[in-house]
């Protein structure tokens, strides 16, 4: 099987622009654990497009290399680079509609997508609807608001993208007269949501999907800062012990059930409150920063696992049991 792997910010999707640090920091972790699950494993070639300046990368010697250039357009390339291989395994922002276009630009050609389905994709990237799907279904969720519905009183609140993906864009009002009348950066109050300000840990559990199945992988701690009443993800502790493990099964088959479409591998962010206990936040159809510690942390290679469920079941029987931690930052 020849895989078409394609991490957005290292893969071009920034090619001419400056690079955001943090997500080029992430991006580059992310797909170099990738691509070490991946080398060792057989009847597997890989095929990767690459930002030049992010060459020569010796992380990436087990791939075929598509350079791409200043200023070009890497969407425009990836159909010809599909047309190449059996199966593709995208790891981009769901913002912007990004990823659940690369789905469906594979899709639409026949190839073996090894994540969710566009679908599964979109509903995730609108932290409004994925807020509303779950609630249905009874899971714990920290409330959400659309922008514009939304009345403020009295106690902090959080603003964020609707489409935004992680820490990216989401700010802290922590008194009501602090509400902004309006938005500065270029977007509309559709284009928000609004959450309570909770104080508590934030932790994101690995997961796995298939067809309404869920298995956890481990459960991370992440290292969060704020800075001007904005949050900046500085790291996270991989496979950390939990005295919520066993809610957190149950709730990752929860979701499994409640968006039977999620497929591969999943994260997903929760924050453990002192008062109202783990309250989920959002779902990560793709890769996480968590991701890269993984193999370290478990013995277990997810990349091999995630192409077992084409055609059975996981094997998730851990060869080491550690603590690993990911740094973004060092400062």
């Amino acid at each position: 099987m020849k895989i078409l792997i394609f991490e957005y910010i290292c893969g071009g999707g920034f090619a001419g622009q400056d690079l955001p640090p943090s997500l080029a920091a992430e991006g580059r972790m992310m797909l170099q654990a990738l691509l070490g699950e991946l080398k060792p494993l057989r009847r597997i070639s890989l095929l990767m497009p690459l930002d030049k300046r992010f060459m020569p990368a010796a992380f990436a010697e087990n791939a075929e290399i598509a350079p791409v250039e200043a200023g070009q357009d890497v969407m425009s390339l990836l159909p010809e680079l599909m047309a190449q291989c059996d199966a593709v395994w995208p790891i981009a922002p769901e913002s912007d509609g990004i990823l659940a276009a690369i789905a469906r630009m594979a899709g639409s050609r026949q190839k073996i997508l090894l994540a969710s389905t566009a679908q599964a994709i979109a509903l995730c990237g609108d932290k409004q609807a994925t807020h509303d799907c779950l609630l249905a279904h009874g899971l714990p969720l920290v409330e959400t608001w659309p922008l514009n519905d939304f009345q403020p009183a009295a106690g902090g609140f959080v603003i964020k993208p609707r489409d935004g993906i992680g820490c990216q864009g989401g700010r802290i009002v922590r008194d009501v007269g602090d509400w902004p009348q309006r938005l500065t950066d270029g977007m509309g109050d559709a284009d928000y949501i609004v959450q309570p300000y909770y104080r508590g840990q934030a932790v994101s559990l690995s997961c796995l999907f298939k067809q309404g199945r869920g298995w956890l992988l481990c459960c991370n701690r992440q290292q969060i800062r704020v800075v001007d009443n904005r949050f900046k993800l500085e790291g996270c502790l991989v496979n950390v012990a939990s005295e919520h493990q066993a809610f957190y099964r149950q709730l990752v088959n929860q979701v499994a059930a409640a968006m039977p479409d999620l497929w591969g591998y999943i994260g997903i962010d929760l924050l453990e409150t002192p008062d109202k206990g783990p309250l989920l936040l959002e779902i990560n159809p793709r890769l996480t920063t968590s991701y890269a510690g993984i193999g370290r942390a478990t013995g277990v290679n997810v990349a091999e696992q995630v192409l077992r469920l084409l055609d059975s079941e996981p094997d998730l029987r851990p060869k080491a049991n550690r603590i690993v931690d990911i740094k973004v930052y060092e400062n």
